[in-house]
C-alpha cells in the first residue's frame, strides 16, 4: 500500500457521502448529497448512543448539525424526506460500530 491509497483509506473511514434522493435546497443552493465526518465523543453530546444506533431520528438530528458538510441544522433534518434521513441515520449508526461489530454484522468485507 502506498502513502495516496493508505491517506484515501484513512479517510474512507471517517467520511462518509450520502446521496439524497431529494435534493436539500437553501436559498439559491441545491445539494444532492451531504458529507458526514466520523463524530468525535464531544459531536454526540445530548444525544443517545442507543437511540443513534436505533436509527431514531430526533437523536440523529442533534448530532448531524455538527458532523455534515454542508452543515444541516435540525430543523432541516428533520424536514427531510424520511428516506434521506434514514440514509443519514444509518451512516451516523455505522460510524458508532468498532470494525469487529462490523465484520461480524457483515457490513465490512
Amino acid at each position: 500500500m502506498n502513502a495516496d491509497e493508505e491517506v484515501t483509506e484513512k479517510k474512507d473511514r471517517v467520511t462518509a457521502v450520502v446521496d439524497l434522493d431529494t435534493p436539500l435546497k437553501r436559498g439559491d443552493q441545491t445539494f444532492n448529497s451531504i458529507t458526514l465526518r466520523k463524530p468525535l465523543g464531544g459531536a454526540l453530546t445530548g444525544a443517545k448512543v442507543v437511540d443513534l444506533l436505533n436509527l431514531d431520528l430526533v437523536a440523529a438530528s442533534k448530532v448531524v448539525r455538527r458532523i455534515s458538510t454542508p452543515a444541516i441544522t435540525a430543523q432541516e433534518f428533520l424536514a427531510m424526506e424520511a428516506e434521506d434521513c434514514t440514509a443519514i441515520a444509518g451512516e451516523i449508526a455505522n460510524f458508532l460500530l468498532q470494525k469487529r461489530q462490523k465484520a461480524e454484522a457483515g457490513l465490512e468485507a
